[in-house]
């Protein structure tokens, strides 16, 4: 096996010990009472130390950044990728390459792609005839959230 090759299974191993740890935590936390986990749907069952630990992965983006920023702080009401954007200030391409980011270093961590954020597809637009992606952030979500990042 290759040096590159090596580097990337310990890379992913890591990665895979990360994820069981928060899991791990995040289980112990609610047999002990000491953390509860929010069920967001399609988004699965979120605990505090999974968005804490999701946070610390993807604060360093930009449009991930105005994506929690403002779900948080309008929780509960769906918010469209055109607002996300204005926060953000970054090209509607370059926004839409963070949330993909933002699948795929959740996906590393807890081995599918979801988010704390509840997403789904807006109708379209009776002006410009766009749909455009509404976003959410449950209010017990953007609570934590807001303590974390404190």
């Amino acid at each position: 096996m290759d040096q590159a090759t090596l580097r990337t299974a310990v890379v992913a191993a890591l990665a895979d010990v990360e994820s069981l740890n928060a899991k791990l935590n995040g289980l112990l936390a609610e047999i002990d009472g000491t953390d509860t986990a929010i069920d967001l749907g399609r988004q699965g069952l979120w605990t505090k130390a999974q968005v804490a630990l999701l946070w610390g992965k993807v604060n360093h983006l930009p449009g991930v950044r105005a994506l929690f920023e403002v779900t948080a702080e309008r929780p509960g009401e769906k918010l469209t990728f055109t607002e996300i954007l204005e926060r953000s200030g970054l090209p509607e391409r370059q926004q839409s390459n963070e949330h993909a980011a933002l699948s795929r270093i959740s996906a590393q961590l807890f081995k599918e792609k979801r988010w704390p954020i509840e997403n789904t597809q807006g109708g379209s637009d009776g002006a410009t005839g766009k749909a455009e992606m509404l976003y959410w952030m449950d209010s017990r979500v953007a609570a934590w959230w807001r303590e974390i990042t404190q």
